[in-house]
């Protein structure tokens, strides 16, 4: 899906602002059919920002152990993105991670026509609101990109990037987003990925390319932006 988006959007120079993507980010999950790297460590879990090692999922014996997060932090330092996009499964939701990030996950919410909305959510969190939601955030997600990108990383100039982790949907076809997800939703979009991925792709990949084209397009901040 992301191959595709270079080869529609940004091959063919897109917007005026240079994008990067990284279509495979956890080599070896994808090699081993599991969400671990080869050292059985969740990647998403053992960035070092809020990092636990009580984590649901297994964090890694400390914060940045594992080559696959230093190689990204090493990244993301280099270029200082001013937005960071990443795909996760299947919570279906914008989730805007840090104030900083609102305006870019309703510019992604806004660029989806009604039909696309559906099986989504936009969650965000403005300055001042929403701080029993973030914490609840930390706690199921410590150590995540989305926490080190959102809260944890400021450029040398002072700069936050917007950061969004962009939940694909476990059910496409479902007729809205529930506020709590269904039990056995993660089996439902095992089961369906395993006998339709191709399908389940074709019914994401319109919505998702909107999405990333809006991000693309969103304005670059030029001052710095804190949470503090």
């Amino acid at each position: 899906m992301l191959e595709s988006f270079v080869q529609k959007h940004v091959a063919e120079g897109e917007g005026e602002s240079p994008v990067v993507v990284i279509p495979l980010a956890n080599p070896d999950s994808h090699a081993h059919d599991t969400r671990y790297n080869a050292r059985g460590v969740d990647i998403n879990r053992n960035f070092g920002y809020n990092w636990h090692v009580e984590s649901v999922e297994p964090p890694g014996p400390e914060p940045w152990s594992e080559p696959e997060t230093r190689a990204l932090r090493d990244f993301i330092l280099k270029l200082q993105p001013a937005h960071i996009v990443s795909l996760h499964w299947a919570l279906a939701e914008i989730d805007a991670d840090g104030p900083q990030s609102t305006g870019l996950a309703w510019q992604m919410w806004n660029a989806l026509d009604k039909n696309e909305q559906r099986p989504y959510r936009a969650r965000v969190s403005e300055l001042g609101h929403g701080l029993r939601r973030l914490q609840l955030t930390y706690k199921i997600c410590p150590g995540s990109l989305g926490q080190w990108g959102g809260y944890g990383l400021r450029y040398e100039n002072g700069i936050r990037p917007a950061m969004i982790t962009l939940e694909l949907p476990y059910d496409p076809d479902a007729e809205s987003r529930p506020p709590q997800l269904p039990a056995g939703h993660l089996d439902r979009l095992r089961d369906r990925w395993s006998h339709d991925a191709a399908g389940y792709l074709r019914a994401v990949e319109s919505g998702v390319h909107k999405m990333l084209r809006a991000a693309c397009a969103h304005p670059l901040r030029r001052s710095a932006e804190s949470i503090d």
